[in-house]
């Protein structure tokens, strides 16, 4: 999997006032890490750490005072389209879940001719878990139910890179859970997930991040993960290996070849998930079994 987020000795200070001090405040120092096409890093810390910084330069909205920050490989986040969201839409409560789609496709049409129709928000309703929902209003909604349109907002801007500030703010540990397997879903489309956040231990429990950082006072810390001595992966058995590669990908990046067999790490997806997307693509599955094997060491 290629880097799709880079921060290089990061560091960036704030001039007096806009954190509130009388004096230049300084919220990152020297901030390195590296997040690949796929990968969901969960980033924790308290008030003032540093966390709703990072997601600002890691979205392009601000720049380093010092050191870099590169997006595929450019120095330049156009092509890819970083998105920030948070828990809730910010469109009108009245809106119906299909309105608010449509007007934010729109949007984003107006601010990139490159992206397609509008209309494709449509099949994304179904990959959120949004289906039957489209004449609600976004009043009416549950906060789950809330969190996955904004969801489905960012993933119209064909984003490789999403952003996400205190998306569980408020959603209860049951919620937090399904929340977190949405935005692993997301991440199986190829997209670099970052969740700013004060508290995940459901997530980091269940082993749905792939990664752990923590940041206290503009210093980020990468934590092994409870999940870091094994992974579970459904191991798939395919009839024209290759073949299989090819057609599954897209779908799902983090898959592996083994010999003949394919390796999909679970990371919070359910093999019943992972057999409907093999379905879907055409790729007939003989036989599957659910095994333990140690992450690969990184680069």
């Amino acid at each position: 999997m290629h880097t799709a987020l880079e921060f290089t000795h990061v560091t960036r200070r704030w001039r007096a006032g806009i954190l509130g001090g009388d004096s230049e405040s300084l919220a990152l120092d020297d901030v390195s890490f590296t997040l690949r096409a796929g990968e969901v890093a969960l980033v924790t810390g308290g008030a003032g750490a540093g966390k709703s910084t990072v997601l600002l330069l890691a979205t392009g909205q601000a720049a380093p005072s010092e050191g870099r920050v590169r997006w595929d490989g450019r120095d330049d986040p156009t092509e890819a389209r970083p998105q920030q969201i948070g828990a809730r839409p910010w469109e009108y409560n009245v809106l119906t879940v299909r309105q608010a789609l449509a007007f934010h496709a729109d949007r984003l049409a107006l601010a990139d001719p490159s992206l397609p129709a509008p209309a494709r928000f449509v099949p994304l309703m179904a990959t959120v878990g949004l289906r039957g929902l489209s004449r609600v209003r976004l009043g009416q909604l549950a906060a789950l139910d809330r969190l996955r349109v904004v969801v489905a907002q960012a993933l119209l801007a064909a984003p490789r890179v999403l952003c996400c500030e205190e998306p569980f703010a408020y959603c209860g540990p049951d919620e937090r859970v399904v929340a977190g397997r949405l935005l692993r879903t997301v991440a199986a489309r190829g997209i670099a997930v970052l969740v700013a956040t004060r508290d995940a231990r459901e997530l980091v429990e269940l082993g749905i991040a792939d990664r752990h950082f923590a940041m206290a006072r503009g210093r980020l810390t990468e934590l092994a993960s409870p999940a870091a001595a094994t992974r579970s992966v459904l191991e798939l058995a395919v009839p024209r290996p290759d073949e299989a590669m090819t057609r599954l990908l897209r779908r799902l990046p983090s898959l592996a070849r083994r010999g003949r067999r394919l390796r999909v790490p679970l990371a919070g997806q359910t093999p019943e998930a992972i057999l409907a997307l093999c379905r879907d693509a055409g790729v007939q599955v003989r036989a599957s079994r659910v095994a333990e094997e140690r992450p690969p060491a990184r680069g």
